[in-house]
């Protein structure tokens, strides 16, 4: 929300954003996506990682990794997390 706020056609953006999230179907953070999440924190802690990214990032990198699903995202943060699928969308 934060990222859409800054186009000067936030409105017609948020509009289309809720339309869309009218289709996603939310999933459950379970136990199993918790201990992934404390892993992925520890693998991506500096010295021995390539550097942390955002606490609700890792949880979604963790939902991601278990459900063997991809990362639609215009952050490149993800690029840190190792054997993510990540799809790069640019909003123009």
């Amino acid at each position: 929300m934060e990222y859409l706020k800054s186009f000067p056609d936030y409105r017609a953006r948020h509009r289309q954003l809720l339309e869309l999230i009218q289709e996603i179907r939310p999933l459950q953070v379970t136990f199993t996506i918790m201990e992934r999440y404390a892993d992925l924190r520890r693998s991506l802690r500096p010295p021995h990682g390539p550097g942390m990214i955002g606490v609700i990032d890792t949880i979604l990198a963790a939902t991601t990794l278990h459900r063997g699903l991809t990362i639609v995202t215009t952050d490149r943060d993800f690029d840190r997390v190792p054997d993510l699928p990540v799809r790069r969308v640019v909003v123009r």
